[in-house]
């Protein structure tokens, strides 16, 4: 019987996650307002009973991609603070984290184009799951300055300012264009030295 619940509950996750895949295509392909709770069903491949089951409403599907997508920038930005990197690797990692949210099966740059671009409602839970991500960038900022390789600031507002330019660059390097293309081929690395070079300590710029 254990058995059983634990299959119906493996299912359970495995379903909710395909469902989440799929409107994070979705999402993508139309924008929020465009796409409905029945073009998400159709793209999962569930009825929408189906669907309204693990979501209720359109809003919380795409908190729900969001949430995903965050999290898994968190536990990149985690996964550095406790192996120690060096200032330019961490710098580099975190980085390159967002430009792999534009693969395709990752939304194809939905989070990149998230934030500040969809309905007012969704802007609080938007920035409660921001201030978290920021905080953890600042901790890994902080730690680069206790050892001396990055320039002594505030750092969460360069948090910010490093996760402004990313998602800058990010979002122009969604869509089919050369610039776009060009963005996602060159766009992390570029980043990466024009942050070191504007962060890292004197001692580091001799």
């Amino acid at each position: 019987m254990c058995s059983v619940r634990t299959n119906v509950r493996s299912e359970g996750r495995s379903l909710a996650e395909r469902i989440r895949g799929a409107a994070a295509e979705t999402f993508a392909q139309f924008g929020f307002h465009a796409a409905g709770m029945r073009d998400i069903a159709r793209a999962a491949g569930v009825s929408i009973g189906a669907l309204y089951h693990y979501f209720p409403s359109k809003e919380q599907v795409f908190l729900a991609v969001l949430r995903r997508e965050y999290e898994r920038h968190l536990a990149t930005a985690q996964h550095l603070l406790r192996q120690g990197l060096p200032a330019a690797e961490v710098l580099r990692r975190v980085i390159a984290t967002h430009f792999e949210a534009l693969a395709p099966g990752r939304g194809v740059g939905l989070f990149a184009r998230a934030w500040g671009t969809e309905a007012p409602e969704l802007q609080p839970h938007l920035q409660a799951l921001r201030e978290e991500y920021a905080g953890a960038v600042g901790d890994l900022l902080r730690q680069a300055m206790d050892r001396g390789e990055l320039r002594r600031g505030h750092p969460l507002v360069l948090a910010y300012a490093l996760l402004g330019l990313v998602e800058a660059v990010t979002a122009r390097a969604v869509g089919d264009d050369p610039v776009a293309a060009e963005f996602r081929r060159l766009g992390s690395e570029e980043l990466a030295n024009l942050v070191w070079r504007g962060l890292r300590a004197e001692r580091e710029a001799s």
